[in-house]
């Protein structure tokens, strides 16, 4: 593996999002948030690659309080048993965590019918990796009749052209593109969904 840019790529602001085209609203009564990889393994090799891991922890964790406040149920995935996460994601009492057996958090896992349970038909999507886990995770919930959004300053990659790439293909198949401060101002009771996100 080569080290990466000593300069990180940034992470994308609103402006720079991809059209909603899906016309779904946020409602923290039927979301939930699935956090991927942010296993510390996971991380470092970010950091090697010079992506914003400051900015991914620092919003991801923000999506966690949120969601832990406003009673919206956080689910884990990661690919490997016992691994260590990321102190600013490390699953909460009440969190679930599913082990995945491929690059989508929905194979071989009980994800769905754990939503389904919960009553969930919404999925906020933060984590690693934008291009492969991300991507393919959204698809799934989108397949399942699930609505997905892709928070995209709450993803990473090893790249820019990545983590573009990600954003835009979801936005143009299969889900919703948004962002942390839109997620934590829909998770919070006081402002009505249709006007967070």
């Amino acid at each position: 593996m080569t080290p990466g840019s000593i300069f990180p790529y940034l992470m994308p602001t609103p402006s720079m999002l991809p059209d909603d085209t899906t016309g779904w609203d946020l409602d923290q009564s039927r979301a939930a948030l699935l956090v991927l990889n942010l296993q510390r393994r996971f991380v470092r090799l970010l950091e090697q690659e010079a992506a914003p891991v400051t900015q991914l922890l620092a919003n991801a964790g923000r999506l966690v309080s949120a969601a832990h406040t406003a009673g919206v149920p956080v689910i884990h995935s990661a690919h490997r048993d016992g691994e260590a996460f990321a102190e600013q994601v490390a699953p909460r009492t009440g969190d679930a965590v599913l082990t995945a057996r491929k690059h989508s958090a929905f194979a071989r896992t009980r994800l769905d019918s754990r939503l389904r349970d919960l009553k969930r038909d919404q999925v906020v999507i933060a984590g690693l990796f934008a291009r492969v886990d991300v991507l393919m995770t959204a698809a799934d919930a989108w397949v399942q009749d699930l609505e997905p959004f892709v928070v995209a300053d709450a993803v990473a990659d090893t790249s820019a052209g990545a983590h573009e790439f990600a954003l835009e293909w979801v936005a143009d198949t299969c889900g919703a593109v948004t962002s942390t401060d839109r997620v934590a101002a829909a998770f919070d009771p006081a402002v009505p969904a249709a006007e967070a996100v």
